[in-house]
């Protein structure tokens, strides 16, 4: 294999056009800057054993495999990030990827066709070597990838077939050997922030606490890179999880429920015992702390900041915004509450397989996507995930009835559906906790509206014809 340079400009000048319309990309619809923050050439015939380090030149691979680290400015000076983009080099396109073709390039040695490496068979099976091998390859820029493997783990099949999950918004994920003896779930996590992901650190400690309602996992992948600023930076760039298969999504399993005018009380019932489950384990695994009438005036000044965001977003609300700040207060007002522990932090039906043989599985601890690292590794209380699960069963329920008016029968079995849903799944969660989310109504419905009113400038900014099913939550919760 022929090394060739191949210069930042011309990696970042590729990147330019296709970057800004990948789903993942968290840096708005302006213009951006674009500079490496580090690139890592991938050579599986170079990896040592015992994590030894392999020293790479500082020029990109003439062909070969490499994982970029670009940062993107936005021209109207907002907030940089940082972006995972593996790269895959060709000397002639590849048609089977050319649904991943970001561009061409031309150089010295000829012209080099550029594909987005999680879908190129070359990417996946240097990233599962990383891992399998606990190798660290270092690179230019002060970049530097390194491949771990949980205690206990096999090594991963790296020439197992695999294929990209559709539709995510912030990660890409790679199925390997689905229908292999033990499938695995490749994430690659696109938006980078310094610190621990906590969809490496909440699985770790769930998986070593023996936990069966998540996927078990099996590895990650950690990395350096330069911050705009020129500061180094490190982080998560990937995990790897367990692959539930044949399990069935549970957003698809609820809405096909209503659609078929089916209960789903059983499935919701099991779903809420899974949750207090994952909980229980968290609670004992990972640190708690107590809540105190301080926690709890700063929680109601979060809540009062969030309805003052949703207010200047969404103007629709300012009829409810008296009613909220009154529910704000009567949180401020509470002197006791539950424990503050680590949790999901973004609970949906979406984020739930359930599997035949296994009942509920939770996925996906990375909680809200743009908040930070920091923020969202911190102690938080159990009960907001039961909020976002219940505005789930809510959604599920009336995204088929959008439009029509409310003594439509079909608007009746629709809110009678979401209310049994809500039921089941409070008293599966309070069977399995022992203690009952209904006690604690002050603290569940405030947690409730501020789902709803997110979901409200969410659904404002970029589905208009929904906006009706958070708004009216935000009635009935008031």
């Amino acid at each position: 294999m022929t090394d060739v340079v191949i210069g930042a400009e011309d990696v970042a000048g590729l990147l330019a056009s296709w970057l800004p319309r990948q789903r993942w990309f968290a840096s708005g619809g302006g213009g951006v800057t674009l500079t490496l923050a580090g690139h890592v050439p991938l050579s599986v015939t170079s990896f040592e054993d015992e994590a030894g380090d392999v020293h790479v030149g500082h020029d990109v691979l003439g062909e070969g495999v490499v994982v970029h680290l670009v940062n993107a400015a936005p021209v109207d000076g907002g907030a940089p990030a940082t972006y995972c983009v593996p790269l895959t080099y060709h000397r002639a396109p590849v048609p089977e990827l050319a649904h991943a073709l970001v561009g061409e390039l031309a150089t010295a040695d000829g012209d080099r066709w550029v594909y987005d490496g999680p879908h190129d068979p070359r990417f996946v099976h240097a990233w599962i070597e990383l891992v399998g091998t606990g190798a660290q390859v270092l690179g230019g820029g002060d970049s530097r990838v390194r491949g771990l493997l949980r205690p206990g783990e096999s090594k991963p099949d790296a020439s197992a077939p695999a294929t990209v999950l559709s539709g995510e918004q912030s990660n890409t994920s790679v199925i390997v050997g689905p229908d292999g003896p033990d499938p695995l779930m490749v994430k690659v996590f696109r938006v980078l922030q310094p610190g621990r992901n906590p969809d490496v650190v909440v699985p770790s400690a769930l998986t070593g606490a023996g936990c069966d309602r998540v996927p078990r996992l099996v590895g990650w992948v950690e990395g350096g890179w330069l911050l705009p600023s020129g500061e180094p930076a490190w982080g998560h760039l990937s995990a790897f999880a367990e692959f539930v298969a044949g399990a069935r999504d549970g957003w698809k399993l609820a809405t096909g429920a209503v659609h078929a005018g089916e209960t789903f009380s059983g499935l919701a019932r099991s779903l809420g015992e899974a949750t207090a489950s994952v909980h229980a384990t968290l609670a004992r695994a990972l640190p708690t702390r107590p809540s105190t009438p301080a926690t709890l005036e700063a929680l109601a000044g979060h809540l009062q900041g969030r309805l003052t965001w949703a207010l200047g977003a969404s103007p629709v609300l300012a009829e409810y915004a008296v009613e909220v700040s009154a529910v704000i207060e009567s949180v401020g007002a509470l002197t006791t509450a539950p424990d503050l522990q680590m949790v999901h932090g973004d609970l949906h039906l979406g984020q739930c397989l359930h599997s035949e043989t296994r009942g509920w599985v939770l996925l996906d601890f990375e909680g809200e996507p743009l908040r930070p690292l920091a923020e969202r590794l911190e102690p938080d209380l159990a009960l907001r995930d039961v909020a976002g699960m219940l505005r789930s069963f809510d959604y599920a329920a009336r995204h088929a009835t959008l439009g029509l008016p409310e003594d439509d029968p079909r608007v009746l079995a629709a809110s009678m559906w979401a209310a049994e849903c809500r039921e089941a799944y409070l008293s599966g969660y309070a069977e399995e906790a022992g203690t009952d989310p209904r006690e604690h109504e002050v603290l569940l419905r405030a947690l409730e509206l501020d789902k709803a009113l997110y979901e409200t400038v969410y659904e404002t900014r970029h589905r208009p014809g929904w906006v009706e099913v958070p708004l009216k939550a935000v009635a009935r919760l008031l």
